[in-house]
């Protein structure tokens, strides 16, 4: 588990020593797929990273339409609000694969943050990346239409976790219909007509339950420009 911890992107540069602090005061739980990690409005009092599995963070609205911000994979954090607030969760997490977390409650790490500052700034930039993150999702739903909105998805995916070969892109993870469908945020149908206006452009192919993005730097250059929203 140290060597994960090494890996999350909040303990990057954190010494070993304070690094085996934490692990001293955290646990494992096993969740399995489509299990419920913790819903939208609980009581949040503890952290979570990724030891396997894949986790899915979204929200639901009154008319059961879904949201993903996104997919955590090994090695990611989540749920590390509740470190500095006691306030309500903002989202749901949800393990997509069997998978297994490591969990770290706040009155324990808020020991180790108080003595280290640059675990402090660790987690202000982690967060400050986040929030940056989210105004580009929001900018993306008011700003484009479907097609802009499905190729910045892919191209997001591609920088965050894709197999580059020259200008072409695999998207490791197996993406369904309806996950990516949540992640852009629409439903199945104009995300299918989406995919088939790419695909007919000969900017992505399926490969099972992958997608492969043929070109980039072009699908890129798509996005470059924000048009109006209209599904």
């Amino acid at each position: 588990m140290l060597a994960l911890l090494r890996r999350c992107p909040i303990f990057r540069g954190v010494p070993e020593k304070k690094l085996k602090k934490v692990l001293a005061f955290s646990r494992t739980a096993d969740f399995r797929a489509g299990t419920p990690i913790f819903n939208q409005r609980d009581l949040a009092n503890q952290m979570f990273i990724v030891a396997s599995g894949r986790v899915r963070i979204f929200v639901s609205s009154a008319s059961k339409k879904r949201k993903t911000f996104a997919y955590m994979g090994e090695g990611a954090f989540f749920g590390e609000m509740a470190l500095l607030d006691s306030k309500v969760r903002s989202a749901s997490a949800e393990a997509v694969e069997d998978c297994r977390v490591v969990i770290i409650h706040k009155k324990d790490f808020k020991r180790v943050l108080l003595k280290d500052p640059n675990l402090c700034f660790q987690i202000l930039r982690t967060l400050c990346e986040r929030l940056r993150n989210m105004d580009e999702q929001i900018e993306n739903l008011l700003f484009r239409n479907i097609l802009g909105r499905v190729t910045k998805t892919l191209c997001d995916l591609g920088r965050q976790n894709g197999q580059r070969k020259g200008v072409s892109v695999l998207l490791k993870d197996p993406l369904s219909r309806q996950e990516l469908a949540d992640l852009v945020g629409t439903t199945r149908e104009p995300l299918s007509r989406a995919l088939g206006s790419l695909r007919r452009a000969q900017l992505i192919a399926f490969q099972g339950e992958h997608i492969l993005l043929r070109d980039m730097p072009r699908m890129e250059s798509l996005i470059g420009a924000a048009v109006p929203a209209a599904e």
